[in-house]
């Protein structure tokens, strides 16, 4: 081979080579330019709302209700024992008078006996960004050294792992007396300034009618209507805490 066609060949394969290089880098240029990122994904936003046999009933349906039509893409699960109050989620009280239920994905239950969930499984397996209580009428029959001890045990573990918290206190009844019915308010009212929980007053919601029902629970036409402006005017109240909760989640 002459010295002309060693020449050539070499010019030939220092062709070859850069050619090669430079396709080699194009591709790895373009695979920087345009990476194939995963998709970002956010988790549920989550609201748990518990209550006593005003839950079970009109009350508790309607504002689950409201919460569900207002914030679809919040998963919201509601618990409500008849005749509970904090000691009975705390220790996990069976309840004889009804229980029920509504799931994230809006299936309902309810059923006349069951086992009042301890609250703090609940907040470990749900991880509500918010906890709504509607916990107050049973209070009143509690002595008034059990009604503090467990009430602020309670509003304690909400404010550890419960995310915003919203208490509502009992609504007006016949079978109480108003000035016993102010007086769990304002235990509610003292601890929930300690534990950074929103108090929402029933009383200013609701009149028991002086005739008919049982004294304590809103039933028949009365009573299902009362029940039911109870739940709009306090959803009306804690909406704008609410939307601004899961607005800075995103």
């Amino acid at each position: 081979m002459n010295c002309l066609q060693r020449i050539s060949r070499i010019l030939v394969i220092s062709v070859a080579v850069n050619i090669f290089s430079c396709s080699f880098i194009a591709k790895e240029d373009k695979t920087a330019i345009m990476p194939d990122l995963p998709k970002k994904s956010h988790a549920p936003e989550r609201l748990l709302f518990i209550g006593d046999s005003h839950s079970v009933g009109v009350f508790g349906r309607t504002l689950t209700a409201l919460l569900a039509e207002n914030f679809p893409e919040v998963e919201i699960t509601a618990v409500a024992s008849c005749g509970s109050e904090p000691r009975w989620w705390l220790e996990g009280k069976m309840t004889n008078c009804g229980f029920w239920t509504h799931e994230p994905n809006g299936v309902e239950s309810k059923v006349l006996k069951a086992s009042t969930p301890k609250i703090d499984e609940l907040l470990n397996r749900i991880k509500p960004k918010t906890t709504i209580v509607a916990l107050g009428s049973n209070l009143v029959l509690m002595s008034e050294e059990d009604r503090e001890t467990y009430t602020e045990k309670m509003m304690a573990m909400l404010e550890n792992k419960g995310g915003q918290c919203i208490w509502i206190s009992a609504p007006d009844s016949r079978k109480f007396k108003n000035a016993d019915i102010k007086s769990v308010y304002e235990l509610l009212k003292k601890l929930s300034k300690l534990h950074h929980c929103k108090l929402i007053d029933s009383l200013k919601y609701t009149k028991y009618p002086s005739s008919g029902g049982d004294g304590l629970h809103y039933g028949g036409k009365e009573g299902t209507s009362i029940a039911t402006q109870w739940a709009e005017k306090v959803f009306n109240h804690i909406k704008p805490a609410l939307s601004k909760s899961f607005e800075q989640s995103h």
